[in-house]
């Protein structure tokens, strides 16, 4: 043996995990064969790390490859996290590039002083793409077409229950599965080994539609290979980590009838960890329903939306339309028969009349953005995990702006949370709540938080309030939240808040002019600046985010002063550091929480 290797040998444990730590798997392997004694020495928790997350996209070949490391047992039994990547292939995105000669900004990385990194990609200016760069795009775009297909056809309609049966084979692999995490995630392939995240610059509208269908089907197919598995996890991740892409709220019960109550009430009932990240409603294009929803909700699918276009036709009132949210609780909406059932030409039709949409994206005013079914699933499913104990909900905006008459209907989707809070559920073991983009009714909040004591930290991110009375705004809701929390002897210890908006029925969702948390005439502080909390108004300070801790919560103005964006009764004028990135910032929050369109 080579004396640098016997001194390798004669580290401490400790030591060598660090030093592996430090190095690629492709180096630990290099490692393991020297020989035996460096092959034992190797194989610690650092290199089964290595092993304890695998990603599949559920290709055959991807779902084999899964498939033959759980039956390894050596390694099958390190895998804790499998992540399902919904990928959609850029085929029309490369054309465009090709047909335009134009080539965004790349994404790039944002690090403030207090060291968080944010990544983001600017959409302007574009510049004209080099010879190199453009025939780079055209073969990309030969591999894509030749693989398409394969993508294609592991998704389709007669392929799916082998999918859902091998999936749900490898999540119940082993009798006692050290298994703990399901992660969804999306992408689009731009060709061999080139990913872009949902958000990216040079995706056009045709393949977005087409990778948030993915996304729902493979959604659907996924919550059924767990509940067919039968095997519990503590942590449910449904593209949390998926900047721009998300489940609509409509599609995350409708397309699994009878699975709520089922075996995946058995799989989720000691989920402690739940992460979703949905959306408004979108529109998956005509031909893509049987994919999204399976064809028996399919079928229904296309009657509804059927008769909704007849009564657009028939210039119905948005409001007296079938089955939207603001029709009588009490009527009957089922539409499962053959009375619209149609033909060629009234389906023809249809697409005619949507051409005139953005592709994928629904008006405010359509009566598929605002029938109800949109808006109770995320109830349904929590209705099967009792025992959470941390709950982050994300909800991405995707309408359409089309309110001629100056309402917005972005605030119907306040239903959401609303029907957690009337459903009356229950989880005794809640410790963190996260909101992120929701649309909120003030006495739901209160409501809720006053039902589950044990909460010890609530995060509010970019969050709107409808108006209410009895409530003038954040500053109002927050203060009466944290007084009701020491006077009651809670467990609330945090409120951390980011982005709040206190929004009035005609709010589109411009995200300008949040709530004001700076507190009159308070001291600036360093912190702030460093990470870009604290912004500029009309040349006053405006802080978008802040923390107030339980020995806060009796301040009298403990969120800022009600008052819109200006707030605080500042004086001095504030004058923002050099470098800070406001455009930059601003698109991160379109990003991460969609605009409004039109």
């Amino acid at each position: 043996m080579k004396p640098d290797e016997n001194c390798l040998l004669q580290l401490p444990r400790e030591l060598i995990e660090q030093i592996l730590g430090n190095l690629s798997l492709r180096c630990i392997k290099n490692l393991r064969r020297i020989n035996r004694r460096m092959n034992d020495l190797v194989l610690g928790p650092c290199f089964y790390s290595y092993f304890g997350q695998k990603s599949t996209n559920l290709t055959p070949s991807s779902l084999s490859s899964i498939e033959a490391l759980m039956e390894d047992d050596v390694f099958g039994r390190h895998v804790r996290h499998i992540r399902i990547i919904s990928e959609t292939v850029a085929i029309d995105s490369a054309e465009n590039t090709l047909a335009t000669g134009l080539y965004h900004t790349a994404e790039s990385t944002l690090t403030n002083l207090y060291g968080d990194e944010f990544f983001v990609q600017l959409d302007k200016p574009m510049s004209k793409a080099t010879d190199e760069q453009l025939k780079k795009v055209a073969v990309d775009l030969e591999w894509m077409k030749a693989h398409a297909e394969a993508y294609e056809m592991a998704f389709r309609t007669e392929k799916e229950e082998e999918v859902v049966n091998r999936l749900a084979h490898i999540l119940r692999w082993r009798e006692h599965s050290l298994l703990d995490t399901i992660e969804l995630d999306a992408r689009f392939v731009d060709g061999p080994g080139l990913f872009s995240r949902p958000v990216a610059r040079h995706i056009v509208d045709s393949d977005r539609q087409r990778l948030w269908a993915r996304a729902s089907q493979v959604y659907r197919l996924a919550m059924m290979a767990w509940a067919r598995s039968g095997v519990a996890i503590s942590s449910l991740l449904i593209y949390t980590n998926t900047t721009g892409c998300s489940v609509p709220s409509y599609d995350v019960t409708v397309g699994l009838p009878g699975l709520m109550d089922a075996g995946l009430a058995r799989s989720s009932a000691i989920v402690k960890d739940l992460a979703f990240s949905f959306s408004t409603r979108m529109d998956h294009g005509w031909e893509r329903l049987a994919q999204v929803y399976g064809q028996k909700v399919a079928a229904v699918e296309r009657r509804r939306q059927r008769l909704h276009w007849q009564e657009i036709r028939e210039e119905i009132d948005w409001q007296d339309m079938h089955g939207i949210i603001a029709t009588t609780e009490g009527a009957d909406y089922t539409t499962d028969d053959s009375d619209w059932d149609s033909d060629t030409e009234f389906d023809m039709g249809i697409l005619d009349e949507k051409g005139s949409e953005i592709q994928g994206r629904y008006g405010d005013t359509m009566p598929q953005s605002l029938y109800r079914d949109n808006f109770p699933g995320i109830s349904r499913l929590l209705q099967n995990m009792p025992n959470l104990q941390k709950l982050d909900l994300h909800m991405y905006q995707t309408l359409e702006y089309e309110a001629y008459d100056g309402g917005s209907r972005l605030h119907y989707y306040e239903a959401v949370f609303k029907h957690i809070v009337d459903a009356k559920l229950q989880f005794r073991q809640l410790k963190t709540l996260i909101l992120r983009g929701l649309f909120l009714d003030a006495e739901d909040l209160l409501t809720f938080m006053r039902h589950h004591s044990g909460i010890e930290r609530l995060e509010l991110h970019n969050a709107m309030l409808g108006p209410r009375p009895g409530y003038s705004g954040w500053n109002n809701v927050l203060t009466t939240l944290c007084r009701s929390a020491v006077h009651h002897g809670t467990s609330l210890s945090s409120v951390f808040c980011s982005g709040l908006y206190n929004t009035s029925r005609t709010f589109r969702g411009q995200w300008d002019h949040p709530h004001n948390l700076l507190r009159s005439h308070e001291e600036l502080k360093g912190q702030w600046v460093e990470r870009w909390w604290l912004r500029s108004r009309q040349g006053r300070p405006v802080l978008w985010t802040r923390e107030v801790l339980r020995d806060e919560f009796e301040h009298e103005n403990a969120f800022g002063e009600e008052g819109g964006a200006q707030g605080a009764k500042n004086i001095v004028q504030w004058t923002p550091p050099a470098g800070l990135p406001m455009e930059e910032l601003r698109v991160l929050q379109e990003e991460g929480y969609g605009r409004t369109y039109g």
